[in-house]
């Protein structure tokens, strides 16, 4: 067995007829060699680099556009509500029945506008943690690093304090719809006692009115979880 393995080593090393290597060796791979600087492919290359960029910063936004309809959309919904409870005073002053009624469908409205508030703020959120995800890295650009996470960060905290405006405004309507309900129900029990504050459209209102409350608090936490760290350090409650 000793003398076959070193047969087989020497034929290993052995020429073949020609003087060539009975084996051949493996060639290294070589590297592809990184384009020179002012080549064509160094150009296509950066041209092909500002391309992509464009197109991100075309998407982004695009997408904080459609984000900022939304809210404006939500926004319109809540004025809308806002002024029918204006006329709402004035149509059933005397009519507590109706009156109930009518605050538990603009209980109901309100709701949608909070719903669809949320879902855009949400959005806006996943948009910015995007953002900062991207910025450059601060050991290769301090300074640039540094100028747009401060740019970044204005820019989500007024779209913060946006979000906290909406809330402020969706609690003083909530609170003036209860306040005429309360209105309505002292109303109510003058003509029924005991009877319209157990009807169906006192419940109904009721109801709306409480999840509303759970809604907007909801989405106060949603906005406060969602938002970049310290865009919401100085914001009031």
């Amino acid at each position: 067995v000793t003398r076959q393995a070193g047969a087989l080593a020497l034929m290993a090393y052995a020429k073949n007829a020609k003087g060539e290597p009975a084996i051949a060796l493996a060639k290294p791979v070589s590297m592809a060699a990184a384009p020179a600087p002012n080549s064509a492919e160094a150009k296509k290359a950066a041209e092909a680099a500002e391309a992509l960029a464009r197109l991100k910063k075309e998407m982004r936004l695009g997408k904080k556009t459609a984000i900022g309809d939304a809210k404006g959309r939500a926004k319109a919904k809540l004025q809308q509500v806002m002024e029918r409870l204006k006329l709402l005073k004035k149509i059933y002053a005397n009519d507590p029945k109706a009156m109930a009624k009518a605050l538990a469908a603009a209980a109901k409205e309100l709701k949608a506008a909070v719903k669809d508030y949320g879902k855009a703020a949400k959005e806006a959120g996943e948009l910015y943690a995007q953002d900062f995800a991207s910025l450059p890295d601060a050991a290769t650009d301090p300074e640039g690093a540094a100028a747009q996470r401060k740019q970044l960060e204005d820019e989500a905290k007024m779209e913060a304090t946006g979000d906290m405006d909406f809330l402020k405004e969706v609690r003083s309507t909530s609170q003036a719809l209860k306040d005429e309900l309360q209105t309505a129900k002292t109303k109510g029990i003058l003509t029924q006692p005991g009877k319209f504050e157990r009807s169906d459209e006192v419940k109904e209102a009721e109801d709306g009115l409480k999840e509303l409350d759970e809604m907007t608090e909801d989405l106060d936490q949603q906005v406060r979880r969602d938002m970049p760290p310290g865009s919401l350090m100085t914001l009031a409650a």
